[in-house]
């Protein structure tokens, strides 16, 4: 349910510690974007855009291939039987399982929200909520993530758009609002559900509203 009309979600954005708030930990965030953040966010997008157009024709090529492939062996059963064992077992602590869906920081900074492709068969569409302290644009918040994605084997990543969280932990509550210039508004409710389903999160007020920057 949107919470932006009611006292408590307002009281949240407005009473909460602002990126330029004492003690916050963070440098005061333009309330503005500039042509050098929207050149960074198109290069962002296009990078992205290409690297998941090679990611599926190579995938594409690889359906082909395995179409064309004859019949298979007892012997060839058995052993990619094992193998797919062994990429279980591996899979479990694979790098790409430890990043968390949500990685946010004590205060009111920037979030954006992104999803992408496990590296697992078959592959899965997770969805990403990070903000990030001092981050004086949303390409800030983004970037260094797409990199920790890709490094980890994840493919077709997109940046779904932007927003603010404030999370407050003192008092267990944690506001999403606002937009980004560059990526756009975010599905603030999606990001909400994703907090719901994380464990650390649970007892937490958690507040969304299309308002706001």
């Amino acid at each position: 349910e949107n919470k932006s009309s009611t006292i408590t979600g307002r009281q949240a954005m407005m009473e909460g510690p602002a990126d330029d708030a004492p003690g916050s930990g963070a440098p005061a965030a333009p309330h503005t974007t500039s042509a050098e953040d929207q050149a960074n966010v198109a290069r962002l997008k296009a990078r992205l855009e290409e690297t998941a157009e090679k990611a599926a024709a190579a995938t594409a090529e690889a359906a082909a291939s395995t179409s064309a492939t004859t019949t298979t062996t007892a012997t060839e059963t058995d052993d990619n039987a094992r193998a797919t064992r062994n990429r279980t077992e591996d899979d479990a602590n694979a790098e790409w399982r430890q990043i968390p869906s949500v990685e946010i920081a004590p205060g009111a900074h920037k979030y954006v929200q992104i999803t992408a492709m496990t590296p697992a068969d078959p592959p899965q569409t997770r969805t990403f909520v990070i903000s990030k302290r001092g981050a004086q644009y949303h390409a800030n918040v983004a970037e260094p993530f797409v990199y920790r994605l890709e490094n980890a084997g994840y493919t077709d990543i997109r940046v779904k758009g932007g927003g603010r969280i404030n999370y407050m932990p003192d008092v267990r509550v944690i506001s999403i609002f606002g937009y980004s210039y560059g990526f756009g508004l975010a599905d603030h409710k999606l990001s909400k559900e994703i907090m719901q389903k994380d464990g650390r999160y649970l007892g937490y007020a958690i507040e969304w509203s299309n308002e706001g920057y």
